[in-house]
This record gives structure tokens, C-alpha cells and sequence, in this order.
């Protein structure tokens, strides 16, 4: 079985509308205050577009997310 991990930072812009932004795979162990680090430089940076046109402005939050897949079948 396959797991694949990546972090998603989620964060508020200038429209209220929730973006995201995801790392995979993230550095291993993920430390949260190099998460904290990140999300404020990418606040602070103000160089991302985001699909609303809004600036992003604030944390919402992060996860660590793991998926598992499992071949089913295989040609």
C-alpha cells in the first residue's frame, strides 16, 4: 500500500474567501513552527495570486494529510 503526505496551509484573503496552498511532500517531521514560519512569509510576502484576486491576509490553519492507495488492478 502507497501513502502519500502533503501539507495544506489554508488561509483567508482579502475577499474572506478560504485559500489553500499545498506542499507533497513536505519535509519530514514536520515542525510546526517552520509551518508557522512559512504561512507568515507567505502572508508577508504578498506574491501569490490567488483564483478569487484577493491578497492573502491570514492563517486559517494547516494539515498534515496522509492518503493511502492500494492497486486494484494493474496493466
Amino acid at each position: 500500500m502507497a501513502e502519500r503526505v502533503s501539507l495544506r496551509m489554508r488561509f483567508r484573503d482579502s475577499n474572506g474567501r478560504i485559500v489553500s496552498f499545498t506542499v507533497s511532500p513536505p519535509l519530514q517531521p514536520v515542525d510546526v513552527n517552520d509551518v508557522v514560519d512559512l504561512m507568515d512569509l507567505i502572508i508577508s510576502s504578498n506574491a501569490f495570486f490567488t483564483y478569487t484576486e484577493g491578497d492573502v491576509i491570514e492563517k486559517v490553519d494547516a494539515l498534515l494529510i496522509t492518503v493511502a492507495g492500494e492497486t486494484v488492478i494493474e496493466w
